[in-house]
């Protein structure tokens, strides 16, 4: 009996699990076919206003009828219907078949265009998107570009491209935009651990599909993977296998590599591409350093012919370049000082790039500047302080102050928008006498990140040249909000600076040993990584930082914290 009753149960679960299931999709179904009646409703609505020109009308009429045809082909399926239910006599076809009109002996809308027509979700996405501003609505198309649906994108990548593209014009009204199609939710924003700001999304992949056939009927992209690029106005690099040289439309407004490995650039690919707007040539994904390191051939790009990036001075709409990740670029050309409307120029993970060059100060519109990780790097070219556009600058190497052509933090101090800066500290930098108490007159910057340069010995572990380090005298802009510090080389932190406001504190790898004592810290966000010196507890912590909540407190490979 016991036995029994055990099956018998189980069978009812499985039951009501497979009618719930049954239950949902009908839900589903249904919402789906009421759904499909809006665009329907408002076709005829633009019919009627469309009533004083006959070809107008008729191409609203068309519409109506392919988006009925859809709908009878949802309740057929959904409800096994006869095939004839809802049609009239003589309209009556298959239900896959190809809807086309004639006019003048010619298809209107082809096979492919009815299966287009007849997703449920285009139905509701044409719908919604066509209700929004026409700077938004080609923000969201360009999430459609992407390879995957479900691929984690960068808001910052996205907010670049909509630069080049000149949906926005600045960081700040891209920051709002991302937020207004996260708040429509178009995009799922990502947020990570021990952090409170949203910088990832990903779009869900049967959206991609309904935007990508919007985005292909307005000639936004390609449907299908292409390698000739001489009839598009936008070519997008998706190719794995191919090799052969590039070259593009004249009339070309943007070049955006989604995934290509090695890209070969043609004679004459760039000459005369007046209107090209965003030139992406690097990689557009994110890759963690160790797997940088472990796997290059995954973060890099390999680009041949770069001599060709000469022609770029013809390309004087310009508002986007992006060579991130891309070996074999040694310098830049002197033409790129002709790029006056360029606004974003990321050469983030350029490892072979050695010098930066002296026409890069005349590019007044510049408003982002990376250049983290080019580690040949010696020094950034005087004059970087006429750039007063400049909102973000990473990478910027101190360099020996002996130089008469190199630039230095108190040329920086002179950008009265530069609201981010990262900086690196070589091994021989021999600073300027007072060069870091400039910091203090720096007044827009609310993030700051130095890196301290290391060597590994063969052991693997880190060790700092702390000559003349320890003399270094800093002195942290008035209002910065969050310090991001690498490689520190002093073991004392409350010796070294103190950083009133500061909200969010990073400490990654160093000589730190101790933060000090009865400091009334106000970080509400806390990263402590790699610090095998690290000598402090739990109640020290709580006690120093009263403002820090356990989900925002990294502790990482500090052996000598005690919890």
């Amino acid at each position: 009996m016991r036995s029994e009753a055990r099956a018998l149960l189980e069978k009812i679960e499985r039951q009501m699990a497979q009618l719930k299931d049954v239950v949902g999709r009908i839900d589903k179904t249904e919402k789906e076919i009421r759904y499909s009646f809006d665009p329907v409703e408002r076709h005829v609505d633009d019919a009627i206003r469309a009533a004083d020109k006959m070809e107008g009308i008729c191409s609203k009429l068309r519409e109506v009828d392919a988006e009925m045809a859809s709908i009878q082909a949802k309740v057929h399926k959904a409800y096994n219907l006869a095939k004839d239910c809802g049609q009239e006599e003589g309209d009556r076809a298959p239900s896959r078949r190809a809807v086309a009109f004639s006019h003048g002996g010619s298809s209107v809308i082809n096979e492919r265009t009815e299966e287009i027509w007849r997703s449920p979700q285009m139905q509701h996405i044409r719908l919604v998107v066509r209700g929004l501003d026409e700077q938004l609505r080609g923000c969201l198309i360009c999430l459609a570009a992407f390879p995957e649906g479900d691929a984690i994108i960068k808001k910052r990548v996205l907010i670049h491209w909509w630069i080049g593209e000149g949906f926005v014009a600045s960081s700040k009204e891209g920051s709002r935009r991302f937020k207004d199609l996260v708040d429509k939710g178009f995009i799922i924003p990502l947020g990570k651990d021990h952090c409170d700001k949203i910088h990832r999304c990903r779009l869900m992949p049967w959206l991609r599909e309904s935007l990508a056939g919007l985005a292909n009927r307005s000639n936004f992209l390609d449907a299908e993977e292409s390698t000739d690029f001489t009839g598009r106005s936008r070519a997008f690099l998706r190719s794995r296998r191919t090799s052969s040289p590039l070259n593009f439309n004249p009339a070309v407004t943007t070049v955006y590599n989604m995934g290509r490995k090695h890209v070969q650039l043609d004679k004459g690919c760039f000459a005369g591409k007046k209107n090209l707007s965003s030139l992406q040539l690097g990689q557009w994904r994110e890759f963690a350093p160790l797997e940088q390191v472990t796997n290059p051939d995954r973060s890099h790009i390999e680009v041949s012919g770069t001599e060709r990036l000469a022609e770029l001075g013809q390309c004087n709409n310009l508002r986007y370049v992006s060579f991130r990740g891309i070996s074999r670029i040694e310098t830049l050309p002197d033409s790129i000082g002709k790029l006056r409307h360029l606004v974003v120029l990321d050469l983030h993970a350029c490892h072979n790039l050695q010098e930066l060059g002296q026409e890069v100060t005349k590019l007044d519109h510049l408003q982002y500047l990376d250049l983290s990780e080019c580690h040949l790097l010696t020094g950034m070219p005087k004059g970087i302080g006429r750039l007063t556009r400049l909102e973000v600058l990473k990478g910027f190497v101190i360099a020996n102050f002996k130089s008469k052509d190199l630039c230095h933090l108190n040329e920086l101090a002179k950008l009265p928008q530069l609201r981010k800066l990262s900086v690196i500290i070589g091994k021989t930098a021999v600073p300027a006498v007072g060069e870091f108490k400039k910091l203090g007159e720096f007044q827009s910057i609310k993030a700051l990140t130095i890196a301290w340069g290391v060597q590994f010995s063969t052991a693997g572990d880190k060790s700092t040249n702390t000559s003349a380090i320890a003399n270094m005298e800093f002195v942290l802009p008035p209002h910065l909000e969050k310090l991001d510090l690498r490689g520190f080389p002093l073991p004392d932190f409350q010796k070294w600076a103190h950083p009133k406001h500061v909200k969010k504190l990073y400490i990654r790898g160093g000589n730190l040993r101790t933060l000090g004592e009865d400091q009334d810290w106000e970080v509400e966000v806390l990263r402590l990584r790699f610090l095998k010196d690290f000598n402090y507890d739990h109640d020290r912590l709580q006690h120093s930082f009263k403002k820090l909540t356990s989900d925002l407190t990294l502790i990482h490979e500090c052996p000598n914290f005690n919890t």
